[in-house]
């Protein structure tokens, strides 16, 4: 087997019918056969390998009637399918035959069979599920022919598969039917055309709704990103595919670019508006791309077609958020309703400082403004902030001799720059609340960010509850000050 290539599986249900000789069909190509399973195998699953494998479950029944080399019935015998004289070869037997051409044919392939459950109630479903789970191994490449056994077969087959995806790593090659009940007699040959039917849509359908999953609840657009991907990788390498299409799986898999972007941005914290990579800038790279892109999906997209309203609504907060302050209080609306805890508490005490930095005209996103003055001024008056003016005065002289021992023409100004603010603190409740909210968030973010080894370690409940306190109270303060 070539480096880096998925062992492939060839995974197949046998039934307990009678298998009737007929020409299954898939595109341009045919394969004349009574079993199903060896025209998919044929078909669907392209050339194999040294350690590729095929598994056929069956009952014990569809083992006596259709596996192993038999006598024909004496139904049979009177229908014409066969005479007593001769053996009717079982499944197996033409599955081995497919090799026999092949160098090294005993050591070729491995043909395994699974015994399972029929499902006919609740724990034979749930037994079933782990019989055919347990035969599929780490990183192969599925293959399944869901056209025989009951009919919740298809069903159960694609949970597997989803199932397995997560846990064993695995890809899916296609899950395919053989639609005998819609085939037709040939004119000429008078045996039944039976199309096979390609499945392995269904199975996307539940990748994608994993994705969406992923982004609605989570806000995670990795998922969706990988799976356009995926398709344009497939789309592009095409000759068949139009140009049109081409150039629109193009314009999509840009779109899905800008969101995983948009996403990144956000749970690293990307606030500054200016930055290129920013959360403001990732959303607008995103606004502009699906703007030209969504007026033209065609049905290869639906399932990414019916997502992009969602994702719009949920991105809504960001629409009209162009400054750092209110691109702040985005990004801490879209951390408490996503789950993410750490990146919030930074959102938040970052956009405290940005709200000063703007009350006293400061540049937002320089350091010295951010952190030497905004930041270490109100951390110096923080548990003095209720106590008397003589101690405040203290904190503020200590302050201001650290800031002249810098120097400079920005020293200067940072000293003017903190005496504004040391007045609104003095001066201005509200501004004491938001010192105040401040030391309570610097507190909670400093818990997460050191593993939780401090002095006064919280719960993990009780810091996911007190963030979105802590956002709460930081509106009121604003609505109180502007009012």
């Amino acid at each position: 087997m070539e480096e880096n290539r998925k062992r492939k599986h060839f995974i197949a249900v046998l039934g307990t019918g009678g298998y009737q000789r007929c020409t299954y069909y898939f595109g341009g190509r045919e394969c004349d056969t009574r079993f199903v399973q060896e025209a998919v195998l044929k078909l669907m699953c392209g050339e194999l390998s040294g350690g590729d494998r095929i598994t056929i479950c069956l009952t014990e029944e569809a083992r006596n009637s259709n596996w192993e080399d038999r006598a024909y019935s004496q139904w049979e015998i009177d229908k014409h399918i066969g005479t007593a004289d001769e053996m009717r070869l079982g499944l197996h037997s033409v599955l081995k035959s497919c090799f026999e051409d092949l160098p090294d044919a005993g050591q070729y392939i491995c043909i395994e069979e699974k015994d399972i459950a029929t499902g006919k109630d609740s724990h034979e479903i749930a037994q079933m599920f782990s019989e055919i789970y347990d035969v599929i191994d780490e990183q192969e490449e599925i293959y399944f022919d869901v056209t025989h056994g009951l009919r919740n077969i298809p069903m159960l087959v694609m949970a597997i598969l989803e199932y397995a995806k997560v846990t064993k790593n695995i890809s899916i090659g296609g899950v395919y039917y053989g639609a005998f009940e819609v085939g037709a007699p040939d004119m000429e040959t008078k045996q039944k055309r039976v199309p096979i039917y390609d499945l392995t849509f269904y199975h996307t359908i539940l990748t994608w709704s994993n994705a969406a999953n992923s982004f609605i609840k989570y806000g995670h657009a990795d998922e969706i990103h990988d799976l356009m991907s995926e398709k344009w990788s497939v789309i592009a390498r095409t000759a068949a595919k139009g140009q049109n299409l081409r150039e629109l799986s193009g314009n999509l898999n840009n779109v899905a670019k800008c969101l995983q972007g948009f996403t990144s941005s956000l749970e690293t914290g990307r606030g500054d508006v200016e930055y290129s990579g920013g959360i403001r800038k990732s959303y607008e790279k995103y606004e502009s791309q699906q703007k030209t892109a969504s007026e033209h999906l065609v049905e290869e997209y639906y399932p990414f077609r019916e997502l992009l309203d969602r994702i719009e609504r949920k991105m809504g907060g960001f629409k009209d958020a162009r400054t750092n302050l209110q691109t702040g209080m985005a990004a801490i609306d879209w951390c408490i309703g996503n789950h993410m805890v750490q990146q919030g508490y930074t959102a938040l005490e970052e956009t405290l400082k940005t709200f000063l930095c703007e009350k006293i005209g400061v540049p937002q996103g320089e350091e010295f403004w951010r952190e030497t003055v905004v930041k270490r001024l109100c951390t110096s008056l923080y548990d003095v902030i209720e106590k008397d003016r003589a101690q405040l005065d203290r904190r503020y002289g200590e302050w201001k001799a650290s800031l002249q021992q810098r120097g400079g023409k920005q020293a200067e100004e940072g000293l003017e720059k903190g005496g504004e603010l040391f007045g609104l603190i003095v001066e201005n409740e509200c501004c004491r609340n938001l010192v105040k909210l401040m030391d309570k968030t610097s507190n909670k973010r400093n818990d997460i960010s050191h593993f939780g080894f401090t002095d006064h370690t919280a719960t993990a409940d009780s810091l996911k509850n007190e963030l979105e306190n802590l956002a709460d109270e930081f509106r009121r303060i604003q609505e109180e000050w502007d009012a």
